[in-house]
């Protein structure tokens, strides 16, 4: 059988597994070899139910000696059967991870002869890989009464380990497989669960001992093949969480695969309205602070699929609410609908130098319409609060008009720069030397001359932007000081002014920031910055590269923002052995690897047309199969096209193999 025909039948039975995480592991790339794993991970394309595709996720073989009715694989099921060969994977994900069209590997298979059997082939192939210098992620499904001892050896390799209970209870199980039993899951998990331990702690006390599963270990839940309820699922994992100390549970809406068999619920369609708020709830246990009663309770222990978890809380607990949001705890913070993680952060470290207002929410990303009747804070209508206003309307319209700086306006001054950041550092320099804060500072020739303004031309010097940047160091932290960078990368309008008023304020008040002109400037660069980190993580992701030669790879892109410096060293560690080219061509620069230094590189429009046209059958080959696994995967069931263009935007389609006719 030829390898695309196996591709198309081995990603087509391991696409109902929905782990898709490829993150929670720090592996370096060691040597100059391939790959690393990002602590973050990286979703590198989207289905069109909008799943993420991060790994390359298949089956080592569908064939099955197991009959469990909810599984595809099942030995009774009328479908094709393959097998791929150690090598073939291997030379699979080599290939695809240079491309850089996946983040890892993730493994599992049918069972063959016998669990060992099974557990021995699945080990030696990611052993192979290992060998052939892969640094990748690499998850491992790990299977049920396979032996201690290719438990332990999988997770010197693999980065995750799982084992799926997929149903709620043992009566289930029991009424919809024979092979399998809680116990055969369990004891998998503990061992797991026990040699993670030990190894953190041999880790602590002698330096050369390997890692073992670093990511931890995962499973997951089928929902509505059988009859528990919501409160039963979650209470499971929550028991999971804190005795196996599982690192994520996935819920899997059940799709009906073959032909259904009578021990089955029989659905319309997937029930993915209630996938959906499990793994809310989920989130909310895990993450928020919440307990179960507080999402769900043995009375009523179905999730309401109307209201989000929180949403129905706040409802059930109207005593809480609502809550001042410049003194409440974080733990209260987040129990407020439309406030995330990011955002509750955000408003505790925001908060520090200033009061709060309503319109801050709004910048800050919080969902207002939802968190508007849960708080309490300056700028909202006096009928709902009648909080401490910092500057009372009418005592504001007596004082003179100011700037940001504190000075009352008069002739507008404003430094003229060469457009880089050095020199923007430069024209900051001389706005301390002199004395004489600028009302803008612009690049020369940007913006159209006003009337009764003056302009004065800054000359970049190295000398001077450098002192401000380690200066800047001192005053703001490396972290602050990068949010400045980065809010600078996105080219927007205004922004060298927006840097230069939030470094002035923030010095000039001995690195604390008490306005309300101040603290929106702060807010305005922090929103600047997540955007351009935000793109370049995309960039991370969607970057395709193309063989155009022996060890030679081309990839184009068209950011938004000018991130080629934020992903330099991230594509400089991955692809170690390997030379490349990103080209950005809307600001017509790239970087060059050579295996040895990066350094920034322009084409011609003729040179740039001949990467795109080189013709390498071995090229060409890859992303047919790329296209064929992206369109297996594919569960047709799920389609959602609003969330697949929300997660992959169409301006990317362009540069993506897999969105190519």
């Amino acid at each position: 059988m030829r390898i695309e025909d196996k591709l198309d039948i081995l990603a087509d039975a391991a696409k109902y597994d929905v782990s898709c995480a490829s993150s929670g592991s720090r592996r370096k790339n060691m040597g100059g070899r391939l790959g690393n794993a990002a602590p973050s991970g990286i979703c590198h394309t989207y289905t069109e139910d909008g799943r993420c595709v991060s790994l390359l996720k298949i089956l080592y073989t569908n064939h099955c000696s197991y009959d469990c009715a909810y599984c595809v694989s099942r030995s009774s099921n009328d479908i094709p059967r393959a097998a791929f060969t150690v090598n073939q994977i291997v030379s699979l994900t080599i290939d695809f991870y240079r491309r850089n069209y996946i983040e890892g590997l993730f493994l599992s298979s049918g069972i063959m002869r016998s669990p060992d059997d099974t557990m021995e082939r699945l080990v030696r192939t990611v052993q192979m890989l290992r060998k052939q210098g892969f640094n990748g992620y690499i998850h491992l499904k790990c299977v049920p009464h396979a032996s201690k001892r290719l438990i332990r050896q999988a997770g010197l390799y693999a980065d995750r380990l799982s084992v799926n209970i997929e149903l709620p209870s043992e009566e289930s199980l029991k009424l919809l497989t024979r092979e399998k039993t809680y116990a055969s899951v369990l004891e998998p998990m503990g061992v797991i669960r026990e040699t993670i331990a030990e190894t953190r702690e041999n880790r602590r006390r002698f330096r050369h001992v390997p890692q073992f599963a670093s990511a931890g270990q995962s499973t997951q839940l089928i929902v509505g093949a059988s009859p528990e309820s919501d409160y039963h699922i979650l209470d499971l994992a929550n028991r999971l969480y804190h005795h196996q100390a599982l690192k994520r549970v996935y819920y899997s809406a059940y799709v009906p695969v073959g032909d259904l068999k009578t021990s089955l619920q029989k659905i319309a369609e997937p029930p993915l309205q209630r996938e959906n708020r499990l793994y809310q709830a989920d989130w909310l246990i895990r993450l928020y602070g919440f307990s179960i009663d507080d999402v769900v309770s043995s009375k009523k222990p179905f999730l309401d699929l109307k209201l989000d978890p929180k949403q129905a809380f706040a409802l059930r607990q109207p005593s809480l609410f609502p809550i001042d949001i410049n003194t409440a705890d974080r733990e209260m913070i987040l129990r407020v609908p439309g406030i995330g993680l990011k955002s509750a952060d955000r408003i505790v470290r925001l908060r520090r130098k200033g009061r709060l207002r309503f319109e801050h929410l709004k910048q800050l990303g919080v969902v207002v319409s939802r968190a508007q009747p849960y708080i309490r804070c300056d700028g909202l209508p006096s009928t709902q609060w009648a909080g401490i206003d910092p500057q009372p309307r009418s005592s504001a319209a007596k004082q003179p008009e100011e700037t940001s700086t504190g000075s009352i306006s008069k002739t507008p001054l404003v430094f003229e720069t060469d457009g880089t950041f050095e020199g923007l550092l430069t024209a900051i320099f001389e706005a301390y030397a002199g004395k004489s804060p600028p009302d803008d500072i612009e690049p020369a020739g940007r913006d159209q001359l006003r009337l009764f303004e003056r302009r004065i031309s800054i000359a970049t010097d190295s000398g001077k932007s450098d002192r401000v940047w380690k200066g800047l160091k001192k005053y703001l932290g490396s972290k602050r000081r990068q949010r400045l960078f980065e809010a600078y990368l996105s080219g927007c309008p205004g922004v060298e002014t927006m840097i230069f008023r939030c470094v002035w304020d923030t010095i000039s008040n001995g690195g604390s920031c008490k306005t309300k002109t101040n603290l929106t400037s702060h807010i305005q660069i922090e929103n600047l910055s997540q955007k351009v980190r935000r793109e370049a993580h995309r960039m991370k992701g969607f970057i395709r590269f193309q063989q155009t030669g022996e060890d030679q790879y081309f990839a184009l892109i068209a950011p938004q923002y000018d991130v080629l410096s934020l992903i330099r060293r991230h594509f400089q560690s991955r692809f170690a052995d390997q030379r490349w080219i990103i080209y950005d061509r809307l600001r017509n620069y790239g970087l060059c690897y050579d295996r040895d230094h990066v350094r920034e590189l322009r084409l011609d429009p003729a040179e740039l047309k001949a990467f795109g046209n080189e013709d390498i059958a071995n090229e060409q080959f890859c992303q047919t199969l790329w296209k064929r696994y992206y369109d297996a995967v594919n569960i047709r069931h799920r389609n959602n096209p609003r969330l697949h263009v929300k997660q992959l935007p169409r301006r990317f389609w362009q540069y993506l193999p897999e969105k190519k006719n």
